[in-house]
C-alpha cells in the first residue's frame, strides 16, 4: 500500500471512531457471484431497420465523442434536476443494480441495471428529457455515451446520482413506478451489437479505480495517466505526471494511448472520464480504468497533513508480513462456532456479542436476537462497538461476509472474535426465534491496533464490490476454470490428498503468506476449502495484499462433490 496516504487515512478513521460511529453505506444484496466471466449474447429491443452499410466503429464514436456540447451533457447539480422534474416530463434511469435500486431510489426512476441497458432500449423513450444516474456517477457516464452512440440526443447524466441527493436531503423511495414502453428508434444493428457487447461485458468494478492510493499504486506500477480536461483546466493543476488530452480529441489520438499497459483517465469530478473510459473499451482499449475521484479528489487528498501523520510517513510496515503471521496463528477450528446448537450453548452460558454483517435492508427484514448491525463495508469505521473483553460472534446470510469480517478482525488484534458459518439462512432454517427489533451497540474503548493495518483493512472493506467477490454456482466455477483461473485449495495437505477440484494447486490457508509468490496477479484467482469459510479467510487477506484478482468459491469441495462433478486424487 501507498505509504504516502495509508497513515492519512488511519489517522481521520481513528479519529471518527473515537468521536462517533459512522453511518452504513447504501443497501446491496447478497449476490452469489462476482463479475461475469463471459458475456452471453441476449437479443435487445427490435428496433425499426436500416440499410446495410458497413460500420466504421472508431468514426461513429470519434463523431460522438468530438461533437459533445458545452455541458458534457450533464445534469450538474441536485437543484438543476428538481427543476427538470418539476418543469417537463423527464423519465429517470437508474442504472444501477436491482439490489441497489430496491433499497432505495429517486422517485419516478426506473431501473434499468447498466449491463442490460442495450437489452432495454424500448423503456427509454427519444422524444423527451431522459436523465440517467448510479451511486455516484461513473455507470451513468458510461450509460449516458452508450445511448448517445445509439442515437438517442435526449440523454443526460446526473453525475451526483443517488449519493448527491440523498447527500441534500431529497427524498428516496422504494416504491417501483410503472414501466413504460416506446418505439426504438432506427439503430445500426452492427453498431447496438458493439454497444450491448460492451455494455453486457463490463467486469466487476466498474473499470474504475475508486481511491487516491489505488491511483498512487497504480502510478507506482507504471500506469499512464491521461487527464481529459481542457487545456486551460489543465494548465491550472494536474495530477503529477499526468498527460492532457481533451476528451474531444482522445479519438484522433489513439496512437497516443498504449494498449499494453494500465491507461488510467480523469476530469474535474468523473463525469468526463468515465464517458471517455466507455468509448475507448468500445474500441478495444480493455485496458483502460477511470478514476472517479477525478483531479477533486486527488487535489483534496494533497492538503497539508499534520506533523503527527508525517511522522508515520517514514513506517516500514509491511502488510504482507503482518497478514501472513495472522494466517500462521489461525487456531484450531478455524474460528468458527460450527453449529446452531453450539452458538446457543454460547448465548445461555456467558455474555456475548452478536454482530450481523448485513446490510441495513437484511437486519431490519429480521436478525437473530441480540445482533448489532455493522454491515461489512462499514466495520474498520465502527471498531468502537466491538469488545475485546467477552466473546463476539459474528454472521452474515450464509456465512461469506461473515468469514471476512472475522479475517478482518483478527488482523486488527481481535482475538476473541469467532465466525457463524451457518449464519441467518441456518439459524431461520432451523426454526430459532428471529426479531426485526434493532438493538443499539454499546461503545467500548478501542484496542491497540497498527494505524496502517487498519487503513489498509479499511480501504479493503469500504471497496468491497457487488457480489462479494464470490463466485457462488459450481456453473460460474467451471466457467472460471474453462476461461484460465488459477486455482487454489486452502485445506489441509491430508484434506487435499483424499480428493480435490481437478487443477487446484493446495497451499494451506496457514501458509499463504509464505506461498505468494506462487499466486499469479495476472489472471483469475479462485480459492476454496471444504465448506467455504476457510476460502472467505483467505480471499479477505489475499485482497489486503492487493490480490484483487482473487475470488471465492463458497460452495467449495463439499459444493463440488454434492453436484457430482469430477475429483482428483494424487
Amino acid at each position: 500500500m501507498s505509504k504516502r496516504f495509508s497513515p492519512l487515512i488511519s489517522m481521520l478513521l481513528v479519529l471518527m471512531l473515537v468521536l462517533s460511529a459512522c453511518g452504513s453505506p447504501q443497501p446491496a444484496a447478497e449476490p452469489v457471484m462476482s463479475a461475469p466471466l463471459a458475456a452471453e449474447a441476449v437479443a435487445a429491443p427490435t428496433a425499426a431497420p436500416v440499410a446495410a452499410v458497413e460500420l466504421d466503429l472508431t468514426t461513429a464514436v470519434n463523431e460522438f465523442i468530438s461533437t459533445i456540447p458545452d455541458g458534457w451533457m450533464a445534469v450538474g447539480s441536485v437543484d438543476a434536476l428538481k427543476e427538470m422534474m418539476a418543469a417537463s416530463g423527464v423519465v429517470l434511469i437508474d442504472v444501477r443494480e436491482a439490489s441497489e435500486y430496491e433499497a432505495g431510489h429517486i422517485p419516478g426512476a426506473v431501473n434499468i441495471p447498466l449491463r442490460s441497458l442495450a437489452q432495454n432500449l424500448d423503456k427509454i423513450p427519444t422524444d423527451k428529457p431522459v436523465v440517467v444516474y448510479c451511486v455516484s456517477g461513473n455507470r451513468a457516464g458510461m450509460a449516458l455515451f452508450s445511448l448517445g452512440m445509439l442515437g438517442y440526443t435526449n440523454v443526460k447524466s446526473f453525475p451526483a446520482s443517488y449519493k448527491g441527493w440523498i447527500a441534500a436531503n431529497e427524498p428516496v423511495t422504494t416504491g417501483a413506478p410503472e414501466v413504460m414502453t416506446y418505439p426504438v428508434p432506427a439503430i445500426d444493428p452492427e453498431l447496438l451489437a458493439v454497444v450491448d457487447g460492451f455494455l453486457s461485458a463490463i467486469a466487476e468494478g466498474w473499470y474504475a479505480v475508486g481511491t487516491v492510493e489505488k491511483l498512487t499504486e497504480a502510478t507506482d506500477a507504471g500506469a499512464l495517466v491521461i487527464d481529459v480536461r481542457e487545456p486551460s483546466e489543465f494548465a491550472e493543476g494536474a495530477i503529477t505526471g499526468a498527460v492532457n488530452i481533451p476528451i474531444r480529441t482522445v479519438i484522433e489520438k489513439l496512437a497516443e494511448i498504449p494498449q499494453d499497459k494500465q491507461v488510467i483517465l480523469y476530469c474535474r469530478s468523473g463525469h468526463r472520464a468515465a464517458i471517455t473510459t466507455a468509448a475507448l473499451h468500445t474500441l478495444g482499449y480493455t485496458n483502460v480504468r477511470s478514476f472517479p475521484p477525478s483531479y477533486k479528489g486527488w487535489a483534496e487528498a494533497q492538503a497539508a497533513l499534520p506533523a503527527e501523520i508525517a511522522e508515520a510517513l517514514e513506517s516500514d510496515f509491511d502488510v504482507k508480513a503482518a497478514v501472513g503471521e495472522s494466517l500462521a496463528a489461525i487456531p484450531e477450528g478455524w474460528m468458527a462456532v460450527k453449529s446452531v446448537d453450539a452458538l446457543k450453548e454460547m448465548m445461555a452460558a456467558s455474555d456475548i456479542q452478536l454482530i450481523d454483517v448485513r446490510e441495513v435492508s437484511e437486519y431490519e427484514a429480521g436478525h437473530i436476537a441480540g445482533a448489532v448491525n455493522i454491515p461489512l463495508r462499514s466495520l474498520a469505521q465502527n471498531l468502537d462497538k466491538i469488545p475485546t473483553d467477552k466473546p463476539v460472534v459474528v454472521y452474515c446470510a450464509s456465512g461469506l461476509r461473515a468469514a471476512m469480517a472475522t479475517a478482518s478482525l483478527h488482523l486488527l488484534g481481535y482475538t476473541n472474535v469467532k465466525a457463524f458459518p451457518a449464519s441467518y439462512k441456518g439459524w431461520s432454517d432451523a426454526g430459532e426465534a428471529v426479531t426485526s427489533d434493532p438493538v443499539e451497540a454499546a461503545t467500548y474503548a478501542l484496542p491497540e491496533m497498527n494505524s496502517e493495518m487498519l487503513a489498509a483493512l479499511d480501504e479493503f472493506l469500504v471497496n468491497i464490490a457487488e457480489g462479494w467477490y464470490a463466485l457462488g454456482t459450481t456453473d460460474v466455477m467451471q466457467g472460471a476454470m474453462d476461461a484460465g483461473a488459477f486455482v487454489i485449495d486452502v485445506r489441509e495437505q491430508s484434506e487435499y490428498a483424499a480428493g480435490h477440484i481437478p487443477g487446484a494447486v493446495n497451499v494451506p490457508l496457514r501458509t499463504l503468506g509464505e506461498a505468494l509468490a506462487q499466486i499469479p496477479m495476472d489472471r483469475q484467482v479462485v480459492v476454496y476449502c471444504q465448506s467455504g469459510l476457510r476460502a472467505a479467510y483467505a480471499n479477505a487477506t489475499l485482497h489486503v495484499m492487493g490480490y484483487d484478482n482473487t475470488r471465492a468459491f463458497p460452495p467449495s469441495f463439499a459444493g463440488w462433490q454434492a453436484a457430482g462433478l469430477t475429483v482428483a486424487v494424487p
